[in-house]
């Protein structure tokens, strides 16, 4: 009897709605409490807050691990290259919706007529920097998988995207940055929100010319006629280049609260200075082409004369005295030490080996002696003598005057091996601490001449890239499988490789 009053309880609620023409249910799903339009310039401070501080092992430690640049004493999973799947989850959700979010507002008739949306820019100045931001998102994520959603990545209705092969993805990162550069104009108003450059839009202009120059190099053995080409296209662009100090793009913390150093996040006992880093930053590494000593790594290390860490050493000695093992110096990793985005000593590096290329008329031992130099100026001012020393005890430290001299018996030693090697291993030391980058460079050029760890937990090599999240195997598998196929071997394994890593 009760089941039956229920019944007719629940026929007479839906005979009242279907009775009447609407039913208005109110505000009900609205929050009241939240803001009534997405401001623009919230997303782009959002969007870059979030990019430069996703961190944890995957996307910040690891690609240390695999470079050689650090190394694991206790848990030593990552570092004997476990294959497990890597989310790329935090990249589209927050990241790239935001930017796609801009871009969507900034099309729209009515919004970019609202005084609200005008205060954070120019329409195309907001444009254009979304997109350059997007094309430095994707770029890491498909270096570090290969073929990824990107086309049909963003399309809410879409819930499983095709990947795009990266081939394809890289042809398009060449039209949206030069597009993106040539739409913003630097006499209108720049975007708010920008914690990279304050909104200064001419900067942005030579970002996506440096940017340019990084794609078109790493795709440089698969494709170089179109690298080649858009390397000197970019290169002598009105806009500029980075080469300088105050041009370079740092993401800088302003405290602990607001905006963070990923670094921080890191328990100090569980990471060491990996062996191979400090002895041939030192100049004591056999399968390294320096025998000078490196005064960056005064900076890099809290002990630049102590030992590293064998990488990957397993079953290391319970006695083992790890308080005498160099780890990463606070200058990188205090709470409120900036962080490198792009610097101008990338920039000389990779004109260095663009002119060994014969691409461009340019010296490669002169650009290689300006990437050094600047090198040591860039680490000097956001390092050594940033805002963040003082705390902690950090005295300040100049390097400045060493550049000269090591650059000198950088250049002799090429003389010894060869020049693409100086540089490929002039980029590895430079570039720290950003592991993507070294990992692009390293997985290109295959200097520094890198021994893969002890005991390894997959096939015996350094990993060439990620694996797919396990989202995708189940819940986008066909598109999963396409994507695989494209790699080589056509395994989602750590060691397959991606379509420009041809060596």
């Amino acid at each position: 009897m009760k089941k039956n009053n229920i019944i007719l309880f629940l026929s007479l609620i839906l005979l009242s709605f279907s009775s009447c023409e609407t039913v208005d249910f109110g505000d009900t799903n609205e929050n009241t409490n939240g803001p009534l339009d997405l401001d623009t310039g919230a997303l782009l401070a959002a969007t870059q807050r979030r990019y430069a501080t996703i961190g944890g092992g995957n996307w910040l430690m690891n690609p240390h691990l695999y470079i050689q640049y650090q190394a694991q004493p206790v848990y030593q999973t990552e570092s004997r290259y476990a294959e497990n799947p890597v989310n790329w989850a935090a990249y589209y959700s927050q990241t790239l919706s935001n930017l796609q979010q801009i871009i969507r507002i900034s099309n729209d008739p009515e919004r970019i007529e609202d005084p609200a949306y005008l205060s954070n820019g120019s329409v195309n100045n907001q444009i254009g920097i979304a997109r350059i931001m997007k094309v430095i998102i994707y770029y890491r994520l498909t270096n570090a998988y290969g073929d990824i959603p990107y086309f049909e990545a963003l399309d809410d209705e879409n819930q499983s995207p095709a990947y795009t092969p990266q081939e394809e993805i890289y042809a398009d990162f060449i039209t949206e940055l030069t597009e993106a550069r040539d739409m913003m104009d630097s006499a209108a108003d720049g975007p708010s929100g920008d914690i990279i450059y304050g909104g200064n839009v001419s900067m942005w202009q030579r970002l996506a010319n440096t940017l340019l120059i990084h794609v078109s190099m790493q795709m440089s053995e698969a494709n170089e006629s179109l690298a080649s080409s858009t390397f000197l296209s970019a290169l002598n662009d009105d806009n500029g280049v980075i080469e300088t100090t105050d041009q370079e793009a740092w993401y800088q913390p302003i405290n602990a609260e607001t905006l963070v150093n990923p670094w921080t996040s890191f328990r100090a006992a569980d990471y060491n200075m990996a062996e191979y880093f400090q002895d041939a930053l030192q100049g004591d590494e056999d399968d390294y082409s320096s025998e000078t000593f490196d005064a960056r790594l005064t900076i890099y290390s809290d002990d630049p004369n102590a030992d590293g860490l064998a990488t990957g050493l397993a079953n290391y000695p319970t006695d083992l005295d790890l308080s005498v093992i160099a780890q990463i110096s606070p200058y990188i990793t205090s709470a409120t030490s900036p962080q490198p985005w792009f610097t101008g000593a990338y920039t000389y590096l990779q004109r260095a080996e663009a002119a060994e290329r014969g691409w461009t008329s340019e010296d490669a031992e002169e650009m290689l002696r300006a990437g050094i130099v600047q090198s040591f100026t860039s680490t000097t001012e956001y390092f050594g003598m940033g805002p963040h020393t003082g705390e902690g005890g950090l005295e300040q430290i100049d390097i400045t005057d060493e550049a000269d001299d090591f650059a000198d018996a950088r250049i002799a030693d090429a003389s010894e091996t060869s020049l693409m090697q100086v540089i490929g291993e002039e980029k590895w030391a430079s570039l720290f601490p950003q592991g993507f980058l070294a990992w692009n460079e390293w997985r290109r050029l295959d200097y520094p001449v890198l021994t893969p760890a002890a005991d390894p937990l997959n096939d015996g090599e350094i990993p060439t890239r990620y694996l797919y999240p396990q989202q995708e195997i189940n819940l986008n598998n066909a598109n999963y499988q396409v994507g695989v196929g494209t790699l080589s071997p056509a395994e989602d394994r750590n060691t397959s490789r991606v379509w420009w890593d041809v060596n």
